[in-house]
């Protein structure tokens, strides 16, 4: 949800007075921020436990970023994947946010990007693709009944059940249900953030009646603010939570579990497969009515009132929940998954791969039949920049440094680059050097590739005081003007740049960069 710190129209307090009218026990704050603002501390408000956490904008769709130990040196921004990956490195958990939302702008479009959890119903989104008339019904109806009003306007989400379940056949996935709040309908829905003036529903209070995540403590909430958010986040993540559309009943309990050879695994856990066959339960206890269906990997395998048993077989496989009551055709509850996994198998690294990840590069040409061009000295080196701001090569026992300052004032393109047109005639394969900086920092590694300018295609790479190898296939590059689906696995390249720009630095900011030991990989042999 938002707060007046972002799009929203009410401050933090008023949000937990809110929350306390609709019995919540905490509430999780959104606002849209670039992560360079401290997280405000975990605290209770009005008996409400109040959590801080961000909604990062990226070229690929919008990003939760859960959990984050303090603020980001640097503006998050760019592809999905980079911002992923930094969100991972400040230790947060990355949710792609209303990711099949009707607007095409907030939609998310990042493949390439593991998320560690995904909204499977945004409450924001689901009024956008209804007809006029429906909703000026549920306008009138909320009146009276607001939170069954909104609810009203709620269909199943398939696409976005079926992009969770698709990515639960990959890793682990925790998905939880969003208010995406605001109290705030603007005059131009077409912005976000919202801004201009605006209506002031629907309210905060109704909004938390309509929809919330049910999270399994043990112990419950014990009134420390710092060791209960790390407790509640932890739980959301391990999958330890299920889902309430409180609008059409409650209370309610969701159990959801898998058994075998003793081992009894909650939802959220992996069960490793076995020789035994592998018991799945699943009960609504306040609703013997309630129609529950069991998925197996996306697929409906079995459906019960009140209560489901069923037996599978030990093989790998990923099953969750979803309960219906009377005739919605909306899921009243929803469980996270159990995955049922190989004996050897362990659960995947949660940190995406790639340059300046860690994490092994790409294979690349045949060691046998590669070339590298060595551009490592100062004389192959120019400096680009726009008319505001400056740079400087020079050369040490080390290697290259390029000292950069953008002009100051508002965004407006202010760059800086250190550029080579060393690539010759020959196609380049990938770009590999030893890079540092004199602070946490993210720059754009990028090629020209055609004649008269070209196409420029790049790649952020994350750089701090401590040297690392990074590796930059051309195949993992994206352009950076118009979107394409194409990329240059071997291209012959007129120009590489290391270019620091305002999509990750501000402006007025200056430093400097070191490289070292830098090779274009040319194909061929």
């Amino acid at each position: 949800m938002h707060s007046s710190r972002s799009d929203g129209t009410g401050t933090v307090d008023d949000i937990a007075r809110a929350a306390a009218r609709a019995g919540l026990h905490f509430v999780i704050l959104t606002d849209h921020d670039d992560a360079t603002r401290v997280p405000d501390p975990p605290v209770y408000l009005h008996g409400v436990l109040c959590i801080d956490a961000v909604e990062v904008s990226s070229f690929g769709g919008h990003v939760v970023a859960l959990g984050l130990r303090g603020p980001s040196a640097y503006p998050l921004a760019g592809e999905t994947r980079d911002v992923v990956e930094d969100i991972r490195r400040l230790g947060g958990y990355a949710v792609a946010a209303h990711p099949d939302s009707p607007r095409d702008e907030l939609r998310w479009r990042a493949a390439n990007a593991a998320f560690d959890g995904m909204e499977w119903i945004n409450a924001d989104s689901e009024w956008r693709d209804d007809a006029p008339r429906r909703l000026l019904a549920a306008a009138v109806r909320s009146l009276v009944r607001p939170a069954e009003s909104i609810a009203s306007l709620f269909d199943r989400p398939a696409r976005s059940l079926q992009r969770w379940d698709a990515a639960l056949r990959v890793r682990p996935v925790f998905s939880i249900a969003a208010l995406d709040a605001h109290a705030r309908i603007g005059f131009d829905e077409h912005e976000e953030p919202r801004r201009g003036a605006a209506l002031s529903r629907p309210r905060y209070v109704d909004m938390f009646r309509t929809l919330a995540q049910s999270v399994e403590l043990e112990p419950p909430l014990g009134g420390d603010a710092v060791a209960d958010a790390a407790r509640v986040i932890d739980a959301l993540v391990a999958g330890r939570s299920f889902s309430i559309l409180r609008a059409i009943a409650e209370p309610a309990v969701l159990l959801f579990t898998a058994e075998a050879g003793g081992i009894v695994a909650p939802m959220g856990a992996a069960l490793p497969s076995a020789v035994d066959p592998v018991v799945l339960r699943a009960s609504v206890p306040q609703a013997p009515t309630a129609r529950i269906v069991l998925f197996r990997n996306g697929a409906e395998v079995e459906a019960g009132n009140g209560r489901l048993e069923r037996q599978v077989p030990p093989e790998p496989a990923v099953y969750r929940v979803e309960a219906y009551l009377d005739t919605h055709a909306v899921p009243w509850l929803l469980s996270n998954a159990i995955r049922i996994r190989l004996p050897d198998e362990t659960s995947p690294n949660l940190v995406a791969t790639g340059p300046g990840s860690g994490m092994p590069a790409p294979v690349g040409l045949d060691p046998a039949v590669e070339q590298r061009l060595g551009v490592s000295g100062q004389g192959a080196w120019a400096v680009e920049h726009d008319p505001t701001s400056n740079g400087k090569v020079s050369e040490s026992e080390s290697g290259l440094r390029f000292a950069y300052r953008l002009g100051s004032g508002t965004p407006a393109g202010q760059f800086a680059a250190m550029a080579t047109t060393a690539a010759g005639e020959a196609g380049v394969d990938r770009i590999e050097f030893t890079g540092s900086a004199d602070r946490p920092m993210r720059v754009s590694v990028q090629v020209r590739v055609g004649s008269g300018g070209g196409q420029r295609w790049r790649r952020s790479v994350y750089l701090d005081t401590t040297p690392r190898r990074i590796v930059v296939p051309l195949r993992d590059m994206d352009p950076a003007e118009a979107a394409t689906s194409l990329r240059p696995i071997v291209a012959r390249v007129h120009a590489v740049l290391i270019v620091v720009d305002t999509l990750n630095s501000v402006t007025g900011a200056a430093g400097e960069v070191r490289l070292s030991d830098l090779n274009l990989v040319i194909a061929g042999g």
